[in-house]
């Protein structure tokens, strides 16, 4: 009989251990940060894809080799340059004039060539590619969004007043949009050509940043310092929306998404921002940069699978971090 109760029991914690195996296995995410740039100038808007990453340099575009650990120049250049959108061998970038209008460039990495995308009277900028398209912002932050065909050198207008960032993937472009009661996100098929919606929810919902089937955003009310805001994401298959990271303390922005991660900007106090992610399959949250001196509060992020780029002010002037995330 007590060799029966003695097998029972065993079976009981077997069957038992098998319910809380995943719990057991979950591991945590290892963080190695690591300095891009120490120039002892600024550097910012950074992005990234495979292996490199680009950003704004003074006046200038530069490259960081993630395999070689090589900065070099890639476009040298008059005026003000800004890094907008990074695909493949297709560098997007704002041209600053000294009457601070801006144009729309595209710069191949491959043949060196330089084009004008969006250029003349007044400013155009936030421009992103997925090597078929440039979309753009035709009026400075905020205005008209276009499409300007890289085969056809055609430009189309898709939407009336929308304000950056535009973020795209695939045939896929997300924006924000304005509403009696804030702000929304929609989405544009390109391929289709049709308009549709994203999130649409009372409050502002803003900042939108897409990875195939996924999109990421900023939720928040008022965007005061102490009220909700929140990083949410919906699948765009499934329909289905998830918080990944919310508060009530820190001020939430810039958002952006691979297959694998989160990555968000995080502000506790004015002039002081960090870094945040979260593994979209475990839903573990982590810190990437600690909360310290930032000019902003806040940063742009930028992350291509397991790899995230940013620029924090912790030398004072401004200079671009990485980091790879592994588990443990």
């Amino acid at each position: 009989m007590k060799i029966k109760f003695f097998i029972a029991s065993i079976l009981v914690l077997l069957i038992s251990s098998l319910f809380y195996w995943p719990s057991i296995v979950k591991a945590a995410t290892v963080v190695n940060t690591f300095q891009i740039t120490s120039e002892g100038s600024q550097q910012t808007s950074p992005f990234i894809y495979n292996n490199l990453v680009v950003y704004a340099s003074l006046s200038d575009i530069w490259g960081y080799d993630l395999e070689t650990n090589a900065n070099f120049p890639i476009l040298e250049k008059e005026n003000q340059q800004f890094t907008t959108g990074f695909y493949k061998n297709l560098i997007i970038y704002e041209n600053s004039s000294p009457d601070l209008s801006t144009d729309v460039y595209m710069y191949n990495l491959t043949n060196g060539k330089d084009t004008l995308v969006a250029g003349g009277l007044g400013s155009q900028g936030s421009g992103v590619t997925n090597g078929k398209v440039v979309a753009y912002v035709d009026g400075g932050a905020c205005g008209s969004i276009h499409v300007y065909n890289i085969k056809d050198k055609t430009s189309t207008k898709i939407f009336d007043l929308s304000c950056f960032p535009l973020r795209i993937s695939g045939d896929t472009l997300v924006f924000p949009a304005a509403d009696p009661n804030g702000t929304n996100i929609k989405g544009y098929d390109l391929k289709k050509n049709e308009l549709f919606d994203v999130y649409t929810e009372s409050g502002f919902q803003e900042s939108a940043n897409i990875f195939g089937d996924k999109v990421v955003w900023l939720d928040y009310v008022t965007g005061a310092r102490g009220d909700y805001n929140a990083i949410k994401m919906k699948d765009l298959k499934t329909g289905e929306v998830t918080t990944i990271y919310e508060s009530s303390t820190d001020s939430l922005q810039s958002p952006s998404v691979s297959n694998k991660y989160a990555v968000w900007s995080q502000s506790s106090a004015q002039h002081v921002g960090g870094v945040r992610g979260a593994n979209l399959k475990t839903g573990e949250v982590f810190e990437v940069q600690p909360q310290g001196p930032h000019q902003n509060s806040h940063t742009s992020t930028s992350i291509w699978k397991d790899t995230a780029v940013w620029m924090s002010f912790r030398t004072g002037n401004g200079d671009i971090y990485g980091a790879i995330f592994n588990k443990e």
